[in-house]
C-alpha cells in the first residue's frame, strides 16, 4: 500500500510539474514524434499566421500541406498537394505554391496537375482587380458554402459565366509545359486573351506566334 501511495504522489508531482512546464511564460517541448491532424502557428499576439494541415474542409479536404495568413486574418497564400491513384482514370494529382494578392486570391503560383496520362506544370501570374465586386464576392459566398465538390464545380461554371473576366482575374503569363507536351511561354493581353506564344512542341519544332483579340493566329514566325 505505502508503494501505491508513494507511486501515486510520484506521479501527481511528475503531472504538475509537466503542466505547469507548459503553463510557463517560455513554452519548449521535444517529440520524436506526434500525429496530429492540424496545428495552428501563431504570432506574438496571438494570431494564427501558418496552418499545417492534412485537409482544408469543407471546400479543400483532399489538400493537405500549408496555408499562410496575413494579420488581418485573410488567407495569402499557401503550399498544397493532393494524389490518388484511381483504377478507373488513372493518376489524379496535383501541387501547388500560391502567392495572394491582399484581401484577394492567387495572382503568382508555381504548379503541377496530372490527370491519367495528362499533365502539365508551370508558372502563371495573374492580374487581379484591387478591390473585389459585389458579384464576386456573392460567388465565393456561393462556393464557399457549396455541399460537394460537384456542387462547387457547377456554381463555379455558374458565376464564371456571368462575371467579366476582368473583374474577377486575367492570366497574364504561362511559362511551363502545356497538356499536349510543348514548352510554351505565352503572353496575354489585360482581357486574359494570349496574345503570343513562343512554343517548343512535342516533336522538337519551334515557333513564335502572334493572336488577335479572338485568339485567332495572324502571324506565325518559324525557323
Amino acid at each position: 500500500m505505502r508503494k501505491t501511495r508513494l507511486h501515486a504522489t510520484v506521479s501527481t508531482l511528475l503531472l504538475v510539474s509537466f503542466i505547469a512546464a507548459f503553463s510557463a511564460g517560455r513554452r519548449t517541448a521535444q517529440f520524436d514524434e506526434i500525429t496530429v491532424g492540424k496545428i495552428n502557428i501563431v504570432d506574438a499576439e496571438g494570431r494564427t499566421r501558418v496552418m499545417l494541415a492534412g485537409g482544408y474542409p469543407p471546400r479543400r479536404e483532399d489538400l493537405a500541406g500549408l496555408i499562410f495568413i496575413n494579420q488581418e486574418g485573410v488567407e495569402a497564400g499557401g503550399l498544397v498537394y493532393t494524389g490518388t491513384r484511381d483504377t478507373t482514370d488513372g493518376v489524379e494529382a496535383g501541387a501547388i505554391l500560391t502567392f495572394d494578392q491582399f484581401d484577394n486570391d492567387q495572382i503568382v503560383a508555381l504548379s503541377y496537375d496530372q490527370s491519367g496520362d495528362q499533365k502539365r506544370h508551370g508558372l502563371t501570374i495573374q492580374d487581379r482587380p484591387d478591390t473585389l465586386s459585389d458579384r464576386v464576392r456573392e460567388a465565393y459566398r456561393a462556393v464557399d458554402g457549396a455541399s460537394s465538390p460537384e456542387a462547387r464545380d457547377s456554381l463555379v461554371s455558374f458565376h464564371l459565366s456571368r462575371i467579366p473576366q476582368q473583374e474577377f482575374v486575367s492570366r497574364r503569363l504561362f511559362v511551363g509545359r502545356s497538356w499536349d507536351r510543348a514548352s510554351l511561354v505565352t503572353l496575354s493581353d489585360p482581357n486574359g486573351k494570349p496574345r503570343l506564344r513562343l512554343e517548343v512542341d512535342s516533336l522538337g519544332a519551334a515557333s513564335i506566334s502572334f493572336l488577335d483579340e479572338e485568339g485567332e493566329v495572324v502571324r506565325t514566325i518559324e525557323p
